[in-house]
Order: C-alpha cells, then structure tokens, then sequence
C-alpha cells in the first residue's frame, strides 16, 4: 500500500520533464533542495526551488505541466501533501504547480504557510480553510470550500487554483464534495496523490503496520472523528447512520491491527479505547492489547509518541501532558501487536 502509493507520486512528480535535455539536465544536478535543514533561512530555501522548477524547464509561463490543454483555462489542482513539514520535502509535480499557483486553499496542514509561501508567485492569494476535530466551531463548512474553489475556477484571472490537503486526497479528505461541486460547475480539476497519515504517520513514530515476526498482516483504517465531530467509539444510543456515520463491532473485523486518523480530544480517545477494549471488542481486542499515538507526527520539535494499552493509553498520556490536558489533535492511533515495537530506535 505504501509503495503504490509513493510510487504514484514520484512518477506524476517527473512527469512534466518532457525533453531529453531536460532530463538529462535534471539528472546532472544535485537535488540540493532536499538537503536543505529546518536552520536553512527562507531565501535561501526560495532561491533553491525557484533553481530546482528552472532547471526543469517549468515557469509560470509554461502550459499545463506540459499537457495540450489550452493554458488559458483555469484548473483546480487538489493536491495531497502527505505530512509534508518543509517545501523542500514536497514532490517536484506539487512544486511546479504551485510555483505558478494563482490561488492557493489549504487545510491546516503539517506544511506551514510559511513554507507555501516560499514556492507560490508573488501575489499569490494563500488562505486557510482548514479544520480541526477539536476547533469545528471556527472551521470553515465544507460547502464555503467548494464555493470558493467554484468562484475561483470561473474568474479569468485564476488560471492556477489549488487545494491542498493532507495526506492524500482521496482518504478522509472531503474530496468527493469538491470534485462533485467542480463537475456540476464544468470546472476543469485535476487530482494528484499524496502518501497517507495512516501510513506515513505511524511510520513517524517507528510503528510498522505489518510486521512478520508479530504475525500481523493486515489492518484496517477508520476515522477517529465523523462528519458531526463524533468519536468511533461512541455509544449503541448514538448510532445514527442518517449521515453515513455507524457505530462498528469490532469483534467482527478480522485483521491484526486497527488504524485510527483524526484522534482529537482525550475524552473521545477514552471513549474509543474503552469501545474497542471492551464488549464490542470480543475476544480479539481487549484491555491488555498494545497501543500507540503519534502526535504531531513529522514535525521534529513537537512530535510526541506514547505506547501503553488500551486500558492505560488515556492515563499515560495524562501523566505525560497533565490532567488538564485536552487534545493531542492531530495524531494517530494505532492499535494491534505491532504498536509495541518502534523500528527507529536504534538501541
């Protein structure tokens, strides 16, 4: 899964090097952006991808990635950014069409503003319309997004628009809302793939998902929070499905391992653990089963990682952060055999 998915991503991200000359020169090059270090001040970051887009012929006078499409047409890119913390960490494809980006929409991201603005045009509008499960009242609605990107596609003067998402795309990220509102409105869009937190996420925290030697060889993904803010792992008087939301038996699911995104508040974890470690977890999942949360995952200075059990996860955490504590948003729960082990280690 991970290797598909990262794959996908490096081959869009070369495809828009279209002459021999130009891979040629590629090649030749050292890829001196990727090196760069957190310390690296943002002109110097600036100057090493403006360098890097030049060297492979992409500027914002170039047609569309080197597609026949008529370049006078605005297009909506939805873009995935993995848990990108850095631009220099991005795939070249994502860096050439926001270097010419006319208008850029992001979530709250792993990315910083700062760093999309290193690679965007001057002038370029950037804006927040990102959402945490623990701050919806100050969200921005769905349906204000997908006007927005509507508005956008059809002025003349936003030929490049782009939405940025983490992750990828097409897992937990609203995407099908978008693309609906961008079909009904004859806009032109484009997806492109982005390595997912369920992978990339506990791969932080040095949890594998499959591992031989534990006997784990599947898992399954699941939201930790639904489109009303409510926890996976609420009660049997919540299950309302009206709005595509279930309340699941996880002694039914026969895989190893149980991967959660979008883990907010303590209170909703404490909910979840006890759901999945309790009745609804048959003889499968219990309180004893090993546990793990990724916190902040690929940001260097505020990444967290707590390994307990189902039973105790939500009081490490609390005698970590303090009882006061409220939301470790954004993080990821991994629950299953493999959550115990943490390959980065090197002792």
């Amino acid at each position: 899964m991970a290797t598909s998915i990262g794959t996908s991503a490096s081959t869009q991200g070369l495809g828009f090097i279209t002459t021999t000359q130009k891979k040629r020169r590629f090649l030749r090059r050292p890829l001196v952006l990727h090196e760069a270090s957190p310390s690296s001040s943002s002109s110097e970051v600036k100057t090493q991808i403006e360098r890097l887009i030049s060297s492979l012929g992409g500027n914002s006078d170039d047609s569309d990635d080197g597609d026949d499409d008529d370049a006078t047409i605005s297009k909506v890119h939805i873009i995935g950014t993995g848990l990108s913390d850095r631009a220099s960490s991005l795939p070249l494809r994502t860096l050439s069409v926001l270097s010419r980006a006319d208008v850029v929409l992001h979530d709250a991201l792993s990315l910083p503003e700062s760093q999309i603005r290193l690679v965007v045009p001057d002038g370029c509008i950037v804006r927040s319309v990102g959402k945490r499960g623990d701050d919806r009242p100050n969200s921005v609605p769905q349906s204000d997004i997908d006007a927005l990107l509507l508005r956008y596609a059809a002025d003349d003067a936003f030929r490049t628009v782009v939405r940025l998402k983490g992750g990828d795309p097409f897992l937990f990220g609203r995407t099908r809302t978008e693309v609906d509102a961008l079909r009904d409105g004859g806009a032109a869009y484009e997806v492109t793939p982005g390595l997912s937190s369920c992978i990339a996420g506990p791969h932080y925290g040095g949890v594998p998902l499959t591992d031989p030697v534990v006997g784990a060889q599947s898992f399954s993904v699941f939201s930790g929070t639904d489109a009303r803010g409510r926890g996976a792992g609420r009660a049997a008087d919540d299950n309302d499905s009206s709005d595509g939301g279930r309340m699941i038996d996880w002694s039914s699911l026969d895989v190893d391992s149980l991967v959660f995104l979008m883990i907010g508040r303590l209170d909703k974890l404490e909910e979840l653990c006890g759901s999945i470690g309790g009745e609804r977890g048959g003889y499968r999942w219990h309180g004893d089963t090993p546990c793990a949360v990724v916190r902040s995952a690929g940001r260097p200075l505020e990444q967290r990682v707590w390994r307990a059990t189902l039973s105790t996860l939500v009081g490490t955490i609390r005698n970590d952060l303090g009882e006061a504590a409220v939301s470790i948003s954004p993080a990821v729960l991994v629950v299953g055999p493999t959550a115990s082990l943490d390959l980065l280690s090197q002792t």
